[in-house]
C-alpha cells in the first residue's frame, strides 16, 4: 500500500486527511460529552449528533454540483478553512448560557463537510494511473483513518473530562488548517468547462441522480449500503442503554466497544486490496454483509463485556472492508466529470440512513424491549447482505481510470 505514497499528489492529499482526521476524531465523541456536561441533558447531548448529520441531507446533492463545476483543489482547500471557522466558535461555549455556540458550530463545520469528503473521494482517482493503485490509496486511507478511530475519540473525551475542551478545539481547527495548507500544493484538473459551469444547477443534480439511477452497480450499491447504514445507526443510537442495562457496566464501557470496532477496521483495512482486486463487489458485500449483521447478533446478544467487545472488534473487520469496497466500486464505475455528483448523492444517503436509524431506534425502543429492538437492527443489517446479492455478477469496465 505504501507505493501509492511515492506519488507526490497523492501523498500530499493522504498526510492532509491524516491531519484533518486526527482533529475530527477528537472531537466526534467530545462534542456530545461537553454539552452533556454543560446542560445536564441526555436531549441536548443527541441534538449534537443531529446538527452533524442535518447538512449532508439538505445540502449534499447541491455539494456534489459545485465539486463537478468548480477546481476541486479550491472546494477541498476552502471547505478545511471553514471547516476550521466552524470549530473555532467553539472555543466561546463554555458556559451553560452558550452552548448553542457548539450547535453552530457544528452546523457549519458538518457543511463544509458535505464538500470536503465527496471532493476527496472524487479527486482520488484522478491522482492514481491504475485500479490496482486506487484501491492500493483507498485501502491505505482507510488504514490511517481506523487507527487515528482507536485513539481520537478515547483521547477527546478523556481530555474534555479534565477539562480542557478548548485544547480539543483548538487542536481540531488547527488540523483543518494545516490540512488546506498541504491541499494548496496538489495539481488537480478543472473538470468542467465554462460553458458547463454558466449551466443551470439543477440540471447537473439530475445528471448525477440519471446516473446512478441508470447503473444497476450504482442502483444496487446505494440501495444496500443505505440498508446497511440505517441498521448500523439504529444499533449505534442504541449503544448507550445496552452498555447500562444489558451489559450492567458504566459508561466507559462505550469507549471499549469504540477501539474494538477500530482494531477491526484496523484489521480489514490492511486486507481489503487483495480481495477488492480479486473478487466481484456482488461477492464481497453479500459476505461483509451478512457477517456484521451476524456479529451484531453476537454483541446485541451477549450479556458480559468481553464478549460485546470481542464481538464488534469482529464486526470492524469486514464492516471496513464493505467501507472500501463501496467507495472503490463507485470511484471505478463513474465518469471523472461526475464523480463529485455521485459521490455527494451516497454521502447524502447515508446521512439519511443515520438520521432515519436514529428515529427508528427511538421508536423500536418505545415498543420492543432493548433486546428485541437490536437483534431487529442486526436483522436489518443482514437484510443489507440479501440486497447485495442482486448486484450484477459482473463488473464494469473502469470509467475513472
Amino acid at each position: 500500500m505504501t507505493a501509492v505514497l511515492r506519488q507526490r499528489d497523492f501523498r500530499r492529499m493522504w498526510t492532509a486527511t491524516t491531519i484533518d482526521s486526527f482533529g475530527s476524531w477528537l472531537l466526534v465523541m467530545a462534542v456530545p460529552l461537553q454539552v452533556f456536561m454543560l446542560t445536564g441533558s441526555a436531549i441536548s447531548s443527541g441534538m449534537a449528533l443531529a446538527v452533524q448529520a442535518a447538512p449532508a441531507v439538505l445540502i449534499g446533492p447541491w455539494a456534489g454540483a459545485v465539486i463537478d463545476r468548480w477546481n476541486r483543489k479550491k472546494v477541498l482547500v476552502w471547505a478545511n478553512l471553514t471547516s476550521a471557522a466552524g470549530v473555532t466558535l467553539m472555543l466561546a461555549a463554555n458556559t451553560p448560557a452558550h452552548v448553542e455556540l457548539i450547535f453552530v458550530g457544528l452546523f457549519v463545520e458538518s457543511t463544509a463537510v458535505c464538500f470536503l469528503r465527496p471532493a476527496l473521494r472524487a479527486v482520488t482517482p484522478t491522482l492514481m494511473d491504475n485500479e490496482r493503485d486506487l484501491a492500493s490509496a483507498n485501502s491505505l486511507s482507510a488504514f490511517s483513518d481506523s487507527s487515528l478511530r482507536m485513539i481520537g475519540p478515547l483521547l477527546g473525551t478523556f481530555l474534555v473530562a479534565q477539562g480542557w475542551f478548548e485544547a480539543v478545539v483548538i487542536t481540531d481547527a488547527l488540523s483543518y488548517v494545516v490540512a488546506a495548507a498541504v491541499l494548496n500544493r496538489i495539481t488537480i484538473e478543472a473538470t468542467a468547462s465554462p460553458a458547463e459551469r454558466a449551466a443551470p444547477v439543477a440540471h447537473d443534480l439530475r445528471d448525477g441522480l440519471r446516473q446512478v439511477s441508470c447503473q444497476p452497480l450504482l442502483r444496487g450499491l446505494l440501495a444496500s449500503s443505505w440498508i446497511y447504514w440505517t441498521g448500523n445507526a439504529a444499533l449505534t443510537a442504541l449503544l448507550v442503554p445496552f452498555t447500562a442495562h444489558r451489559l450492567n457496566v458504566s459508561g466507559v464501557a462505550l469507549g471499549y466497544l469504540i477501539t474494538g470496532l477500530g482494531v477491526g477496521y484496523l484489521a480489514g483495512s490492511a486486507i481489503s486490496r487483495p480481495l477488492i482486486l480479486r473478487y466481484t463487489t456482488r461477492t464481497i458485500l453479500t459476505v461483509t454483509y451478512t457477517s456484521v449483521g451476524l456479529c451484531f447478533l453476537v454483541m446485541v446478544n451477549a450479556t458480559t463485556l468481553p464478549v460485546a467487545v470481542a464481538a464488534v472488534t469482529a464486526a470492524g473487520v469486514p464492516g471496513v472492508v464493505a467501507l472500501i469496497t463501496v467507495g472503490h466500486r463507485l470511484q471505478t464505475a463513474t465518469p471523472n466529470a461526475m464523480l463529485g455528483r455521485v459521490a455527494a448523492t451516497f454521502h447524502t444517503s447515508d446521512a439519511i440512513a443515520a438520521v432515519t436509524g436514529a428515529l427508528a431506534a427511538a421508536s423500536a425502543v418505545a415498543a420492543l424491549s432493548l433486546t428485541t429492538a437490536m437483534n431487529v437492527f442486526s436483522a436489518v443489517v443482514l437484510i443489507a447482505g440479501a440486497t447485495a446479492a442482486t448486484l450484477p455478477a459482473q463488473e464494469p469496465h473502469s470509467a475513472t481510470t
